[in-house]
């Protein structure tokens, strides 16, 4: 059910999307200061999970990929769910947000490409931007990588999601999450870009 504020009214959305582990909800802590439960084990979120932000409603959708003690078929359950959720939300959200591991990111990509593949987090990324005029994305535990390849890891990463969604330069900011580096800096464009739909500022 869609959540609703005092007076009755549907709230905008504001989605936090992404593979299981990659410190989805570890950001939102960073960001808003609310403590949801951080699972250690992959795919710890198994329902989405919604922090009132004022004018917005920010939601932490589960994380789909390997979940530890899960069956293939569930899985593929859960990223069905995940997907089918997001549909019907697609007019109520003003902003898609698709956290990623950038440390493992290009591991992953190549894994998935010999496979002849899309890698799962460039397939997230050109479906949010079907659902939602505005896409960000958290490049998060900068930290892990080593700072002479940061750059390196970057640019691989917004050329995966160029060649994804060419018409759109992609919005990336590299972020560690559980060291709250780059918090503030996300916490800026995020307000940013949720001003400029008119809805007023997130109250952090």
């Amino acid at each position: 059910m869609q959540e609703r504020d005092s007076s009755g009214t549907k709230k905008p959305l504001v989605v936090f999307a992404g593979r299981s582990n990659v410190g989805k909800s570890s950001t939102i802590r960073a960001l808003t200061g609310v403590k949801l439960r951080v699972g250690k084990k992959p795919g710890s979120t198994r329902r989405e999970r919604k922090v009132d932000l004022g004018p917005v409603m920010l939601v932490d959708i589960p994380g789909f990929g390997y979940m530890s003690g899960t069956s293939k078929t569930d899985i593929e359950k859960m990223k069905v769910d995940v997907i089918q959720q997001l549909e019907e939300w697609s007019e109520d959200i003003v902003l898609g947000v698709l956290v990623l591991d950038i440390s493992i990111f290009r591991e992953i990509a190549e894994r998935w490409e010999r496979r002849r593949e899309i890698p799962i987090d460039v397939e997230f990324y050109t479906f949010l931007h079907e659902l939602a005029d505005n896409v960000l994305v958290v490049a998060n535990k900068v930290d892990k990588v080593k700072k002479k390849d940061r750059h390196d890891e970057l640019e691989f990463l917004r050329y995966k999601l160029i060649a994804a969604v060419p018409t759109v330069e992609p919005l990336i900011v590299p972020i560690s999450a559980s060291r709250e580096q780059g918090i503030g800096e996300l916490r800026a464009i995020m307000t940013e870009m949720i001003q400029a739909t008119e809805l007023g500022s997130p109250q952090w």
